[in-house]
C-alpha cells in the first residue's frame, strides 16, 4: 500500500497520473476487467464475526447499565440507612421528652381506640361461634332463609304501601 502511494506521487510529479475522474476509455477498460475477472469476495466468517462482535458489545452495554442501578439503589440505600442513624431522639426505650403533651394524649386515645376495636371483634368473633354451635351449616342456611323471608316481606310491604 505504501508502494502504491509513492508510485502514485512519481506519476503526479511526472504528469502521468490520474487528474479527476476516469476518462470513457479507462472506465470502459475497468468495467470490461471486472467482468472478465473475478472480484474479491469478504470472508466467509466475516458476517459471523461482526454479529459475533456487536452481540458481545450489546451485553456488556447491558451488564454496565445493570450495574450502574445497582450502585444507584445501594446508594440510596446508604443514604437512607444513615438518615436513620443519624436522626437525633429516635430511641426506643421509653417516651420522647421533646414529644408535646398533646401528642401523647393523642398516641393515648389511639392505644384505647385500638383496645376496644379489639375486645368488639373478639366479642363478635364469640358471637360467630355460638352461632355456628347452634346451628352450624343448617343453621347458616336457616339464617339465609330467614333474612330472604324478611327481605321479601319488605319489599312487598313497600310495594303495597
Amino acid at each position: 500500500m505504501i508502494h502504491n502511494m509513492e508510485d502514485g506521487r512519481k506519476k503526479q510529479q511526472h504528469g502521468d497520473g490520474l487528474q479527476g475522474y476516469l476518462s470513457e476509455e479507462e472506465l470502459m477498460e475497468l468495467i470490461g476487467h471486472v467482468e472478465s475477472h473475478e472480484m474479491l469476495h469478504a470472508p466467509k466468517q466475516m458476517k459471523g464475526n461482526i454479529l459475533t462482535q456487536i452481540r458481545q458489545e450489546r451485553r456488556a452495554a447491558k451488564k454496565r447499565q445493570v450495574f450502574v442501578y445497582r450502585a444507584k439503589v445501594l446508594v440510596a440505600m446508604a443514604a437512607a440507612l444513615a438518615v436513620l442513624v443519624m436522626m437525633p431522639g429516635q430511641g426506643t426505650t421509653g417516651r420522647q421528652k421533646d414529644v408535646p403533651v398533646q401528642q401523647e394524649e393523642e398516641a393515648e386515645s389511639l392505644e384505647q381506640m385500638a383496645l376496644r376495636r379489639q375486645k368488639n371483634r373478639d366479642s363478635d368473633w364469640k358471637k360467630y361461634l355460638e352461632d355456628q354451635e347452634r346451628g352450624g351449616i343448617r343453621g347458616f342456611f336457616e339464617d339465609i332463609n330467614r333474612r330472604m323471608d324478611q327481605f321479601g316481606k319488605k319489599i312487598y310491604y313497600d310495594i303495597t304501601t
